[in-house]
């Protein structure tokens, strides 16, 4: 609207629409989430309409080069997320139309109408201010301590653990994210030891979680005689104000819970099954001691984060690339099948412009480019939306023009549709559609008065370009992700079974810890990969979501906490691993034979060949039991011998092995029970 106002009063009405046009496309980007968007951003927006300025002024004139370039560029500009739709439509609308003024001046009032959207959008409103990074990672640390608490809470069902541990997990990502948006040169080494400490924690809790529900399966009054529920309380209580000013001063609970444990102990448990409680509460406050550890070593950092003085920040290097900013280019990624869509669409639609010339024809590629959608789903109503949105929008700017408002009417026409459009885009996409429309048709009219012939060529060029949209989602792989689940489940499963492999090498002492945790980390990349594609699946065509591959998201979850409890254990107690690597090999094999079966079609066959692995880990726990009463016997004070301690390696891991078995097999049964063939036998019957 400024640079409108700005043309009347100097009488240059094309250059302030010229300078409008480019503020709007550039303003246009921000649209998704204008509160967060960067200067460096913005600036990069103004870069792309450049570029397409440029192209498109070259290439006017040379009808038959606009297919090739409007294709690479839409494509492009999916496949490369930054790079946006913003240099085709630049393209299309200087290179499909003649330029109202002198190319140059035409290419510097939009780069003008760019910067002043970059400047505007990105000065330090009120509705600009985002949370503080200090109050997003004290709220994660809110999140960690409800999971740590609810670790211990007998009452609370295995859904409601989950809805916890998946809101826990997203702040941290949420924090992650947040820390990264901050320019290199401003981030705080404060708020990264904080995040550190604060997964530390998360993945702590997962390994309380499995060893209170054992305590709390076998024998629950021992576990309340213990005071294990007073100890995670004071946890999380240390947890929510561990952002600040640091917690009260106030007895530590550690030793309070050791006594009682040591008053467990001294009623001489004799059966192998008292014994395994008292070691699961060992090991219950040896996670609290590394949970206090953690928050104590990242307690000064979490007091600067909450202190207002402004501290000077900490170089730090660049951080990799997170992978889902990666590039793949292969065919396998739902983003390259949408670029190629996107490609063929759009070079279907530029060849009809150029053979048959229809009034306004970058409307027609301009439809196919924003309605096409990764999904046929999506992309329908997306086409309704916008026929919708454009036919309302075209047939009130006709009401409007059919009164022939004057210069500053229709600038402050302009400014009121442009400002709908961008308060009610998040509502619907219809509303953007209809305001959008008028706001473009009476910019044109502004320039250069059309009469109403103007809006039916919307009209209908919207119309067509929404036909080829459907069509391209339509015949060019609509199914994409429908036939390609079963590999990704496969991969799913497999990635597992490497993690599991890993985790053997780390009991024989031939990987490290933080090796092991990569794996995991890389098998939740794939099970997120899978969560992923069922929501893509939804929104294909007869596309229905397996509830058995769902099942099988949720079983891999739990595999991976079974994962992360034994490498808890081999963190803390490192030693003999006795049969814990043959344990974790057999697991290993068995995904990978699962995974083998789902992209077989094959169901899966339960052989009990890790519960007999298992019998020979009880075995050991028996013997260790037996040899561990002898030495109380010899010398009740006597409590750092390698027979303890190897008890209570091999008790805890026993405990998180029986988890993991079961976890494994009901991953594997919902993996392959989505994707088994019928036999001819059952098909007979």
């Amino acid at each position: 609207m400024i640079p409108l106002l700005a043309g009347i009063v100097t009488g240059h009405l094309i250059g302030g629409a010229t300078v409008g046009l480019g503020a709007w496309l550039v303003a246009s980007r921000a649209l998704l989430d204008p509160a967060r968007v960067s200067r460096t951003f913005m600036l990069g927006v103004v870069v792309s309409l450049a570029v397409g300025t440029v192209l498109g002024i070259v290439i006017s004139g040379e009808s038959w080069l606009i297919v090739p370039a409007a294709s690479a560029l839409g494509g492009l500009g999916v496949l490369v997320r930054p790079i946006g739709i913003t240099p085709a439509l630049t393209f299309l609308l200087t290179a499909a139309n003649p330029l109202p003024i002198d190319p140059l001046a035409h290419t510097g009032l939009q780069l003008l109408g760019g910067l002043l959207a970059s400047a505007l959008l990105t000065l330090p409103w009120p509705w600009r201010r985002t949370r503080p990074l200090a109050l997003l990672l004290s709220q994660t640390a809110e999140a960690v301590a409800d999971l740590v608490e609810a670790a211990a809470d007998p009452q609370r069902d295995s859904h409601e653990w989950d809805v916890l541990r998946r809101k826990a997990g997203d702040s941290l990502v949420e924090a992650l994210m947040a820390y990264v948006r901050h320019r290199w040169q401003r981030r705080s080494r404060d708020a990264e030891k904080v995040a550190v400490a604060l997964r530390r924690v998360f993945y702590e809790a997962v390994a309380l979680h499995g060893m209170y529900v054992a305590v709390h399966g076998r024998a629950p009054a021992a576990a309340e005689r213990a005071g294990a529920g007073d100890l995670t309380h004071s946890l999380a209580q240390a947890l929510r104000s561990f952002i600040g000013e640091g917690p009260a001063t106030t007895e530590d609970p550690l030793p309070a819970y050791e006594a009682r444990v040591n008053e467990v102990r001294a009623d001489r448990p004799h059966e192998e099954r008292e014994l395994l409680v008292l070691v699961l509460l060992r090991q219950i406050g040896h996670c609290a001691e590394r949970i206090g550890q953690a928050l104590t070593k990242a307690g000064g950092a979490a007091r600067a984060l909450h202190a207002t003085r402004n501290v000077l920040p900490t170089l730090t290097a660049r951080p990799k690339t997170p992978p889902e900013l990666r590039l793949s280019f292969a065919f396998d990624n739902p983003r390259v099948r949408h670029a190629l869509r996107v490609l063929l669409g759009t070079a279907f639609a530029s060849t009809i412009i150029v053979l048959f010339k229809p009034p306004h024809p970058h409307w027609l590629v301009i439809a196919v480019l924003v309605t096409v959608q990764p999904t046929y789903g999506e992309t329908r109503a997306r086409v309704w939306a916008r026929i919708g949105g454009s036919t309302v929008g075209g047939l009130v700017t006709v009401a409007i023009l059919h009164f022939d408002p004057g210069y500053w009417w229709l600038g402050l026409l302009i400014g009121v549709s442009a400002a709908l459009a961008f308060g009610m885009a998040s509502v619907h996409q219809a509303y953007w559609s209809t305001f959008m429309t008028m706001c473009v048709l009476l910019l044109i009219d502004f320039q250069l008065p059309a009469g109403t012939g103007v809006v039916e060529s919307r009209i209908l060029l919207t119309i067509l370009g929404g036909l080829i949209a459907v069509a391209c989602t339509r015949l060019l792989w609509p199914r994409g992700e429908t036939v390609r689940l079963a590999d990704r489940v496969a991969r799913m499963l497999t990635t597992h079974a490497g993690a599991a492999r890993t985790l053997a090498g780390v009991a024989r002492g031939k990987s490290s810890v933080e090796k092991a945790e990569a794996k995991i980390k890389q098998s939740e990349q794939d099970a997120d990969a899978v969560a992923l594609s069922l929501d893509y699946i939804a929104h294909e065509p007869g596309g229905t979501v397996p509830h058995a591959v769902e099942e099988a998201v949720e079983a891999a979850q739990r595999v991976r906490d079974d994962l992360i409890s034994v490498t808890s254990v081999l963190r803390d107690e490192p030693g003999d691993p006795g049969h814990l690597p043959e344990v974790l090999e057999t697991v290993a094999r068995r995904l990978e034979t699962t995974a083998q079966a789902v992209q077989a079609g094959e169901p899966f066959e339960f052989t009990g060949d890790v519960d007999c692995e298992l019998a020979v880990v009880a075995a050991s726990v028996g013997r260790l039991a037996g040899r561990r009463l002898a030495e109380l016997d010899a010398d009740p004070r006597d409590t750092r011998t390698e027979v303890r301690r190897a008890l209570i390696r091999t008790a805890v891991v026993d405990q998180a092995l029986r988890s993991l078995s079961v976890d494994t097999v009901r991953l594997c049964d919902a993996a392959t029970s989505a994707f088994a063939y019928a036999t001819p036998e059952a098909e007979a019957a």
